[in-house]
């Protein structure tokens, strides 16, 4: 959605958005919940570009947090659903994820990549690119994925499941969908913006593997003094209330 200069606006109203024509992913949605990944690791290994994002279940217990449930990936015709909750990825998935050629392009990935290494610790995801640090580039302003896509495809995407239970024995169609639409939408924003303007400078995100590695090799003494310490601090602040939920930012 450009201006009257032929730029993309910095901004959008809620009313604006919901005028818009509504699109979704239609393309072949494949559900992983075993070890056998190796057509998905085919399929995502052939492409330069790919679409990413992730799904966690939303905890709505004072100091519990929600837990990755869901890892996506999408190319333009077939998003590969990860079911992590259910079966780790696979040394193949890995790759991709660590490929320094193969570009992933999600939103808010900082969150995304934190959740993926608490259930892979020694996953070091390389060549990254965050929508929120490619837009400012093009004068936009917004950094949710339904604004941004507005913005950008002059199109509306539903958010209605983002609060629906990942780890639900069976993902419901409409959460096929909306997983698979999260990780697409990425993709295509990111090739329009690309294609209009080819010279414009993209950061990508290379994680540390550092952190997690020391998490690994933690002494059980220093992991009690570490749960000791908590608990005190924890007794400490006891008047101050805990977050409700946790819900991945940017939506």
């Amino acid at each position: 959605m450009e201006n009257r200069e032929g730029k993309y606006r910095a901004s959008i109203s809620n009313e604006e958005v919901n005028d818009l024509s509504l699109t979704a992913f239609d393309g072949e949605i494949i559900i992983v919940d075993g070890p056998d990944q190796s057509q998905a690791a085919a399929y995502l290994s052939s492409l330069d570009v790919i679409g990413f994002d992730t799904e966690s279940r939303v905890v709505f217990v004072k100091g519990v947090r929600s837990t990755i449930s869901l890892v996506q990936l999408s190319g333009p015709d077939r998003a590969y659903l990860f079911r992590v909750n259910l079966c780790p990825l696979s040394s193949e998935i890995v790759e991709v994820l660590q490929s320094r050629t193969i570009v992933k392009v999600g939103l808010a990935i900082g969150d995304d990549i934190n959740r993926m290494q608490t259930v892979n610790r020694t996953l070091c995801p390389q060549n990254f690119v965050d929508l929120q640090s490619l837009v400012g580039h093009f004068g936009i302003e917004e950094m949710g994925l339904k604004k941004i896509c507005a913005i950008v495809l002059g199109l509306r995407i539903s958010k209605a499941q983002r609060l629906s239970n990942w780890n639900a024995v069976n993902l419901t169609e409409a959460q096929r969908i909306y997983a698979a639409t999260d990780a697409w939408i990425c993709l295509m924003i990111y090739r329009k913006l690309m294609a209009d303007r080819k010279d414009i400078p993209v950061a990508v995100v290379n994680a540390s593997v550092t952190a997690a590695k020391k998490n690994v090799k933690e002494s059980p003494r220093r992991r009690y003094r570490h749960r000791r310490k908590k608990a005190s601090d924890t007794d400490k602040q006891s008047t101050v209330q805990p977050e409700k939920y946790s819900v991945k930012s940017g939506e």
